[in-house]
């Protein structure tokens, strides 16, 4: 099994963080199963000589009873949190129904079979390690952040019902551009505009980069008019920073519309896309994004909602399925 990873002082956060863990475990089938009393043990290392079963007991001098006298079990605290880990991985299992790649039998977990994109996921969760044990794994995300544009992508293009010919990887991840467009920006926005046939605007000829865009997908009508569906998403595989990554206003919203970086007749949909989940962020953290931020959040559980490993290129599956082996050597067990 591998080391719990480190936990903060935040309960709601480390809930997630060891429901992760266990994720991690079962699709990197290091446990066949794992319950609420792994998790326990694994929490709460070797207990004392005098340690209890659990529950608040009395210091043992026979004096009266006071809150401030009386003191946890050695494995309460533990128990809480592995408690609060599985009622994380009963709400997953309970939107993702199906397609959630663990099943819950009471207060244990186990990888489910059947599951249509446990490839997938299992990926996106070793993305997720990235993060829970940083440094640890010595990905410096050339790789790993292509690869996480490219299953955006196809992501984006599942969600808007786009076929793969409509989709392409805008961003340099891996120090170049995907799907034949050029790695200098105003080429690759010229290329771009033509698939789409929207308008170019207006691109100065030095600019550089992807002005955060790294996935791109749409859904033409075959007219080749402008004024279609187009998803315009940005990736990242950095923890905690996603609602600060939505793309460019510069493609979208500059004045007038020839000063953008495309004339889109039909103002684009835009996403951004990261690996943990968005159950870190509160609610009301969510409501207050709004004004400041208006992309779609895909955390790696929409994703997961959105795709099948068999819609997914066999080379790319391939790719990640390498990338992911590799990483789990290196995790710390």
């Amino acid at each position: 099994m591998f080391t719990p990873p480190p936990l903060g002082d935040e309960p709601f956060h480390d809930a997630i963080r060891l429901a992760d863990w266990v994720e991690l475990n079962l699709l990197m089938e290091e446990e066949p199963v794992i319950s609420a009393t792994d998790v326990t043990a694994e929490l709460a290392g070797i207990p004392p000589d005098d340690a209890d079963d659990s529950e608040r007991r009395f210091a043992d001098d026979g004096a009266d009873f006071s809150h401030e006298r009386s003191r946890r079990g050695f494995w309460e605290p533990a128990e809480d949190q592995a408690e609060s880990a599985f009622s994380e991985l009963s709400r997953r299992a309970g939107w993702l129904k199906g397609q959630y790649p663990l099943e819950l039998d009471g207060d244990a977990a186990l990888l489910h079979q059947d599951m249509a994109a446990q490839e997938t996921y299992r990926f996106l969760v070793i993305l997720r390690a990235r993060q829970l044990y940083p440094g640890a794994l010595e990905d410096d995300g050339t790789l790993s952040g292509l690869l996480f544009e490219e299953l955006v992508k196809h992501a984006l293009g599942a969600y808007v019902g786009s076929t793969p010919e409509h989709r392409a990887r805008f961003g340099l991840a891996g120090g170049h551009r995907g799907d034949g467009l050029p790695d200098r920006l105003p080429d690759a926005i010229a290329q771009l505009g033509g698939l789409l046939h929207e308008a170019r605007g207006d691109v100065p000829s030095d600019a550089h980069g992807d002005f955060k865009v790294d996935a791109v997908a749409w859904k033409p009508f075959g007219d080749d008019r402008p004024g279609q569906l187009v998803i315009l998403g940005q990736a990242t595989i950095s923890e905690g920073h996603w609602m600060s990554e939505e793309p460019a206003k510069r493609w979208i919203y500059r004045q007038p519309p020839e000063a953008r970086l495309i004339q889109f007749l039909a103002r684009p949909l835009t996403a951004v896309a990261f690996a943990e989940t968005l159950s870190l962020t509160s609610a009301d953290a969510l409501r207050g994004f709004a004004g400041t931020f208006s992309s779609i959040p895909f955390d790696r559980l929409r994703l997961l909602s959105v795709l099948r490993d068999e819609d997914l290129p066999t080379d790319l599956r391939a790719r990640m399925n390498a990338w992911s082996e590799e990483m789990s050597e290196r995790l710390p067990r």
